[in-house]
């Protein structure tokens, strides 16, 4: 049994990926089906864009989300070598926050302030849970690729912090009403990235 094992666990790690890419992919789907024409539409583009405006930017919003997540995700995954049954509670308490995305699109059309709130913090949600992932593969089980050195797995770990930090910068301007007034958390932002521009490029770290 001892000689089978290495191809087993490399099915499950395969497994896990491709069923986390269909995931990815019905909900990118999904959005799409949240679409529909207004009643009252005088059959122009800019009328198309005024009746269903809020709803066009939800899709569109949600989509890069989606579309940046997935990326993020099959990033993680280039640098997972083994299986461990720890990343399936991971990634399954990821996805379970994925497939949640078409319902918080519904939620900010509203336009109201909570249910932008609402949509933002499912973001965030989600980046941390992606952050967490590594974390476990990075640094709490024996799943990373070992030439990949602390430096760049820490560098990929800023990677997939720094879009759930931008989306608490939204969200704090969302929750005062003012987008301006979430300025002064920029300069957090920047300071992950130049942080990870740094350990990138000392780890050769691809993207």
């Amino acid at each position: 049994m001892k000689e089978h094992e290495p191809a087993e666990k490399e099915y499950d790690l395969e497994r896990l990926i491709f069923f986390s890419d269909g995931v990815f992919a019905i909900v990118i789907t999904l959005l799409v089906i949240e679409l529909h024409l207004p009643a009252h539409w005088d059959l122009t583009f800019a009328g198309l864009v005024r009746a269903d405006r809020l709803e066009l930017v939800a899709y569109l919003v949600s989509f890069l989300a989606v579309g940046l997540y997935w990326n993020l995700h099959r990033r993680l995954f280039r640098h997972v070598v083994r299986f461990h049954p720890g990343l399936v509670f991971f990634n399954l308490l990821l996805l379970g926050l994925v497939v949640l995305i078409p319902f918080g699109s519904e939620i900010s059309v509203s336009g109201s302030r909570e249910g932008v709130a609402i949509f933002l913090t499912l973001f965030i949600a989600i980046g941390l849970a992606q952050a967490l992932l590594w974390s476990f593969a990075a640094f709490f089980s024996d799943v990373a690729d070992p030439h990949l050195d602390r430096r760049g797995r820490l560098s990929l770990l800023l990677s997939l912090l720094s879009v759930p930090v931008l989306y608490g910068v939204l969200l704090v301007g969302a929750l005062i009403g003012s987008l301006a007034g979430a300025a002064w958390m920029l300069p957090v932002i920047f300071l992950l990235r130049i942080a990870r521009w740094t350990l990138t490029r000392r780890a050769g770290l691809r993207s």
